[in-house]
């Protein structure tokens, strides 16, 4: 197998790489609403790829849904900072009506982003701070037309028994409009290798307002590789009607 076909392929990259490429994973961004309150040690990296993650809605005769996979390089500054960078090299959108089925191909947005994620008095609290903006760099029909800036904040609570709460709260102002976001979630352990969630969130400003509710798994391969799936369903009448996805995240040290 080739190089370029292996980092096409991330799967088998991990399987290929020996366990001294790998340390103890932290916290990953994927797959919920909220990205971890916690930021890479300093010198270790990640990659978080969606395999890929999907939108489903209908509307007035008129269904959609939009590929994407989305890809996160994490790369760790110091003990409380990281910086990202975030793009989709692959982005795929079908819309069906009564009389035909059309396909768009194309890139989308490419984002830079810095993580704070400062140590606080209260062991059982947890907090990070994500400022960055996505620019416009995108195929005409996955790009948000002009930059993106965005401010957000997870604040975690460990609940003992592997059991936390997070609330997720973020602004992206783009031009002159302002788009909230703000997701509760609860988060378990089903045993040593398999997490769980549940969640909701609010999306309001920019245009249509929209609730989405759901859940999703993830599994821990190897201690240092997860897999991971999710699905949300909207809950309004100008939600999506689904968002769901699978995805991949590998970290290095």
């Amino acid at each position: 197998m080739s190089v370029a076909r292996l980092f096409r392929n991330p799967i088998a990259l991990v399987l290929l790489l020996p366990l001294s490429a790998f340390a103890d994973a932290p916290g990953f961004d994927r797959p919920g609403f909220a990205f971890a309150s916690s930021t890479l040690p300093a010198g270790s990296w990640d990659m978080e790829q969606g395999l890929p993650d999907l939108q489903r809605d209908a509307s007035g005769g008129m269904h959609t849904t939009l590929y994407s996979a989305d890809t996160t390089f994490r790369l760790g500054l110091t003990q409380t900072l990281e910086i990202q960078l975030a793009g989709s090299a692959f982005n795929r959108l079908d819309v069906r009506t009564a009389g035909a089925t059309t396909h768009i191909d194309g890139a989308g947005d490419t984002g830079i982003a810095m993580k704070w994620a400062p140590a606080l008095a209260d062991r059982q609290l947890s907090l990070a701070i994500l400022g960055g903006v996505t620019l416009d760099s995108g195929a005409g029909a996955f790009t948000n037309g002009r930059p993106v800036y965005a401010l957000g904040a997870t604040l975690g609570r460990d609940l003992g028994g592997g059991k936390s709460l997070s609330l997720y709260a973020n602004l992206n102002r783009s031009g002159a409009a302002n788009t909230w976001t703000l997701a509760p979630s609860f988060n378990f352990a089903v045993n040593e290798q398999i997490g769980a969630f549940v969640e909701a969130g609010r999306v309001a400003g920019g245009g249509n307002s929209s609730t989405l509710v759901g859940g999703g798994l993830t599994w821990l391969l190897r201690e240092r590789v997860q897999l991971d799936l999710y699905e949300r369903r909207g809950v309004t009448s100008h939600s999506p009607d689904e968002q769901a996805g699978f995805g991949i995240s590998i970290y290095w040290n």
